[in-house]
């Protein structure tokens, strides 16, 4: 090893800063996905251009089917906060608050669930005999009815009725 003259190595080492080991060796990792509306040539370059900029590597690059992001759940998983209300957990197991509700709809929380009146996203679309595209429409037209009540952060509840069925209170019905 040829040893550097003190003066160069000095002035190389002040152009760098000084990072401690165990922060060189920290790696972060990420799965990121593009909206099935937005999957388009352009946004994919867009971002890889963003990546790039931010030094940020794409280490792996695919798609996976409709069928297969359903059956295994994988966006419930990602956003479970607010998946959990629209598709994994039914009514009962909600911690809705009660007086909230009543304030909103002038209905008992209590009652609503014992006359089955309550659901979740995945449960309206199974009620309603419709899709998730549908639920959307109807779920965007009882936020702009007023019929929408947030609890709390990524918590919601709308009043829908639909072909004479109804109404029903369904949670998180934007998720699906």
């Amino acid at each position: 090893l040829k040893r550097t003259p003190e003066p160069v190595r000095a002035a190389s080492s002040a152009r760098r800063p000084r990072v401690p080991p165990f922060c060189a060796m920290v790696k972060n990792s990420a799965f990121v996905f593009i909206k099935p509306h937005a999957v388009t040539d352009k946004v994919k370059d867009l971002v890889k251009e963003v990546f790039e900029k931010k030094e940020i590597t794409i280490t792996k690059e695919g798609s996976i089917e409709a069928e297969e992001i359903d059956k295994k759940k994988k966006i419930d998983q990602h956003y479970y906060a607010i998946a959990s209300k629209a598709t994994i957990l039914t009514p009962d197991k909600l911690a809705v608050p009660a007086d909230k509700f009543k304030d909103k709809f002038g209905l008992e929380w209590a009652d609503v669930l014992k006359d089955g009146k309550a659901l979740n996203a995945m449960g309206a679309c199974e009620k309603f005999g419709i899709d998730a595209s549908e639920l959307d429409k109807m779920w965007a037209a009882c936020k702009k009815a007023g019929d929408l009540v947030k609890f709390g952060g990524g918590f919601y509840c709308g009043k829908l009725e639909r072909d004479g069925k109804g109404p029903f209170y369904v949670f998180n019905g934007f998720f699906m």
